[in-house]
């Protein structure tokens, strides 16, 4: 306690506080309310007294009270990459503090972020007061971590005699810890292709292999003829499904090479996509959605990009590349995804939708044409400046508006 503070005070009852004094605090605001009244804990809690209780018999009579204190710790997740912790501590005093530590696991139990935050305050008077104080940790998984917040708190009693001298008494503390998990992450995906010799197992599926040549799912298989595909190839993507149905959704996309002939035939994937500083002729380009092309490092290593679509905030539709050097053959098929998705659930989807794109693309799988439109693109990505990409932090980002989805 500040004796300066409390030195020329009489009769005020004042909070020797920062912030104002406030019952209804947000998961990530400190706190504290102007109580002036004392009370015995209604719960029935005890407290763990440490040091002398009884405060002296020559303080005033409005020290002449019990000590207590409730300390309660709050944890949660804002959002798939934000967890937050929060200690409460609710006292009888004059004198408290209150500390919060917060760490979250991944599935391993390896611990992947940490906070800690402390606040203290001081009134003239005892009172029933509350302290809150909170920090939050952001993280790179959505799935499978657990959040665990250590909330501390203690309470003193103190006085400044004739003498100025600064009498304490009745220290009580206490501590609480609590957990909340994400929901467990989904097995990954399996080869589903009974003809497989790796059914069951990981991506990809593997096939008997003999003349130099992989039969294909559709074979023909021995004793017939195995006929290697064209050279001039597509492709498309298959996307496997987790978490459907609830707030979040992730789906995990393979790159399958195919005939032109598997696939219905379909606008070419930037032909729909505005050109860099071009207006759209049918709309007006601050009319258009937006993509915004993210350099992170929040892309997982087997992965080629990311697409994040968010129900709201400016950032809407996101797609994470690992590195600014990206070919105009993964950007046509990139996009592609995007297009897909915005097919299926429109420009505002009523979920929040992670896509993890994995394969090979190879440069001979995108028609030449369709390669040389989007290096004006790739171009752009490449010369991309660092920016505020929101949750993403500062990073490389370039916007590009999109066209019609059909």
């Amino acid at each position: 306690m500040n004796t300066s503070k409390l030195s020329a005070v009489a009769v005020v009852v004042a909070c020797l506080c920062v912030s104002a004094c406030d019952e209804h605090a947000l998961p990530t605001q400190e706190s504290k309310d102007a109580a002036p009244h004392l009370e015995v804990p209604a719960n029935g809690r005890r407290v763990i007294m440490t040091g002398t209780q009884t405060p002296p018999s020559f303080a005033p009579a409005p020290y002449q009270h019990y000590t207590w204190i409730n300390v309660t710790a709050d944890v949660g997740w804002l959002d798939a990459h934000t967890a937050y912790g929060q200690a409460i501590v609710q006292y009888g005093a004059n004198n408290a503090t209150a500390d919060i530590n917060l760490s979250v696991r991944n599935a391993s139990g390896t611990v992947i972020g940490a906070n800690s935050a402390h606040a203290s305050e001081s009134w003239v008077f005892p009172g029933q007061h509350t302290l809150r104080q909170s920090t939050t940790v952001y993280v790179t998984p959505t799935c499978g971590s657990v959040a665990q917040a250590t909330a501390s708190g203690g309470a003193f009693d103190s006085w400044i005699n004739t003498s100025q001298n600064t009498l304490k008494w009745g220290d009580v503390s206490q501590t609480d810890t609590r957990t909340s998990p994400q929901a467990v992450c989904p097995p990954p995906p399996t080869c589903q292709d009974t003809k497989a010799l790796n059914y069951g197992g990981p991506l990809p599926c593997n096939y008997v292999q003999t003349g130099g040549g992989t039969y294909p799912p559709s074979g023909p298989y021995p004793p017939g003829a195995y006929y290697p595909p064209p050279t001039y190839t597509v492709g498309h993507w298959e996307c496997t499904t987790w978490n459907k149905g609830t707030p979040y959704e992730v789906q995990y996309c393979n790159w399958i090479s195919s005939s032109g002939a598997r696939l219905p035939m379909r606008p070419a994937t930037l032909a729909r996509l505005a050109a860099p500083r071009a207006a759209s002729r049918t709309q007006a380009v601050t009319d258009l959605p937006s993509v915004f092309v993210v350099v992170s490092d929040q892309v997982p290593t087997d992965a080629i990009a990311v697409i994040e679509r968010h129900r709201t905030g400016p950032l809407k539709n996101v797609l994470l590349v690992p590195s600014s050097s990206i070919r105009p053959a993964v950007f046509i098929a990139v996009m592609q995804a995007l297009y897909d998705s915005r097919d299926t659930d429109g420009d505002t989807p009523n979920r929040e939708l992670s896509l993890t794109l994995r394969g090979t693309i190879l440069d001979q799988q995108i028609p030449s044409a369709d390669r040389e439109y989007a290096a004006a693109f790739t171009s752009q990505i490449a010369s991309s400046k660092k920016g505020d990409a929101g949750a993403y932090g500062i990073r490389p980002i370039v916007e590009f508006k999109l066209g019609a989805r059909k």
